[in-house]
C-alpha cells in the first residue's frame, strides 16, 4: 500500500468513526429522553389514578353521611277553650295587686300600653276624680287593673250580673222568659227588658223583692269574689265586678246552640245590647256584640258614681265556648256626668286589648 493509499484509509477510518460517534450519542440521547418522558407519564398515570380514588371515597361519604337541612317544624299552640279560660280569668284576677296603679297577671304591658293607660288614669287624677277599672283578655284569662281592689258604690251597674244571676240559678225560667211563655213570664219579661235597657229601678226594685240577693250570692260561690249584693246596691271593687261579667260571659255566650235555655240566653244577651248610658256601647261599632250596663247618680244620699261595665266581643266571633274572643271591662268612678273620660278610657283599653 503506498503512502497515499494509507493516507486515504486513515482518513475514511476517521470519517466512520465520527459517524458511529454521533449515531451512538443521538440513540443514547433519544434513550434518555425516552426514559424521562416515560417517567412523567407515569407519575401522572400514578396521580391520576389516586385522585379518582379520592374521589369514590369522597362520594361514598357523601352518599354514607348525607347533608340534611335542619327543618323547622312549627310549634302550633292549642287555643284554649272556655272551659279553660274562666278558670284561668279567677286566678289571674286573685293574683292582681288591688292598691296598685296598674298591675297585671297573665300578661306583661309593653311600654306604649303602659303610657296610654297611665295617661288615661292621670286624666281622673288630674280633675278630682277616682277611678279603677279591670279588664279580663277572655281568650286567655289574663287581667289587668287600676286600683281594682277598692271598693265603689255601684249604682246600676249591679243590674245586669244581678239578672244574669237569676237565670243562671234557675231562679226564673229564662226560656219562659224570653218567649212570655205564661202571664208571669210575660211580667218578668217586661222588669227585666225595662231594667236593662232603660235602667228603670223601679222595675229593678221589684226584682229584687221578689228574690232577693240569695241567687247573686249563690251565683258568685266559687269565684273568690270578697264584695257581692248588699242591698239593691252597695259598694264593689272593680275586681268583683269583672269577676261577675266573667261568669256573665260564660253563662250567655258559653252555650251551644243546642242547650236547653239557648233561646233563653240569647234573648238575655240582646237585652244588655246599646245600654242606656254606656261608655262601652259607645266606642264599638255595630258589628261587635257589647252587652254591658252602665251605673250613675248625681249626689243623691250624697253618693256619687259615673259606671259602666260589660263584654266586648269581636265582629265575626263564632263558638264561643271552642274559641272564647274579646274581653271583660269593669269601670267604677264617682266622676259623674264625665262620659268623655269613662269613654277615652274604655277606648284606650280597646286598643290595648287588640294589641296584645
Amino acid at each position: 500500500m503506498t503512502d497515499a493509499q494509507l493516507d486515504n484509509a486513515i482518513v475514511r477510518h476517521a470519517q466512520s468513526a465520527s459517524r458511529w460517534k454521533t449515531v451512538c450519542f443521538s440513540a443514547l440521547l433519544v434513550a434518555a429522553l425516552s426514559a424521562a418522558s416515560m417517567g412523567v407519564a407515569a407519575h401522572q398515570t400514578s396521580a391520576s389514578a389516586a385522585a379518582p380514588a379520592a374521589s369514590a371515597t369522597a362520594t361514598m361519604q357523601s352518599q354514607a353521611q348525607p347533608t340534611v337541612s335542619p327543618s323547622l317544624t312549627p310549634t302550633i299552640t292549642p287555643t284554649p277553650t272556655l272551659a279553660q279560660v274562666v278558670p284561668s280569668a279567677f286566678a289571674n284576677l286573685n293574683q292582681l295587686d288591688g292598691s296598685s296603679t296598674l298591675a297585671s297577671a297573665g300578661v306583661e304591658l309593653n311600654e306604649m300600653q303602659r303610657s296610654q293607660l297611665m295617661e288615661r288614669i292621670e286624666d281622673f287624677r288630674a280633675q278630682g276624680y277616682q277611678a279603677s277599672f279591670v279588664v279580663v283578655d277572655m281568650r286567655t284569662g289574663a287581667a289587668i287593673a287600676s286600683y281594682g281592689g277598692m271598693p265603689m258604690y255601684t249604682a246600676s251597674s249591679i243590674k245586669a250580673p244581678y239578672i244574669v244571676s237569676l237565670a243562671q240559678t234557675g231562679a226564673v225560667d229564662i226560656n219562659a222568659v224570653a218567649t212570655s211563655a205564661t202571664a208571669d213570664a210575660a211580667g218578668l219579661n217586661q222588669l227585666i227588658t225595662q231594667t236593662l235597657q232603660v235602667s228603670d229601678n223601679d222595675t229593678y226594685e221589684a226584682l229584687y223583692k221578689r228574690f232577693g240577693a240569695a241567687p247573686t250570692m249563690q251565683w258568685l260561690a266559687g269565684t273568690d269574689a270578697i264584695t257581692g249584693l248588699n242591698g239593691y246596691y252597695g259598694d264593689v271593687t272593680a275586681i268583683d265586678l269583672a269577676r261577675m261579667w266573667v261568669n256573665s260571659y260564660d253563662y250567655l255566650f258559653g252555650a251551644s246552640a243546642d242547650a236547653a235555655d239557648a233561646q233563653g240566653r240569647t234573648w238575655l244577651a240582646q237585652q244588655m245590647r246599646s245600654s242606656l248610658n254606656s261608655s262601652i256601647a259607645a266606642v264599638h261599632g255595630e258589628g261587635e256584640i257589647v252587652a254591658s250596663k252602665a251605673g250613675w247618680i248625681y249626689g243623691e244620699g250624697n253618693l256619687y258614681a259615673y259606671n259602666d261595665a260589660g263584654i266586648v266581643i269581636p265582629a265575626g266571633s263564632m263558638q264561643l265556648s271552642e274559641k272564647p274572643q274579646g274581653y271583660v271591662l269593669a269601670m267604677l268612678t264617682n266622676a259623674c256626668a264625665r262620659d268623655d273620660l269613662l269613654t277615652a278610657l274604655a277606648q284606650t283599653v280597646d286598643d290595648a286589648m287588640r294589641a296584645a
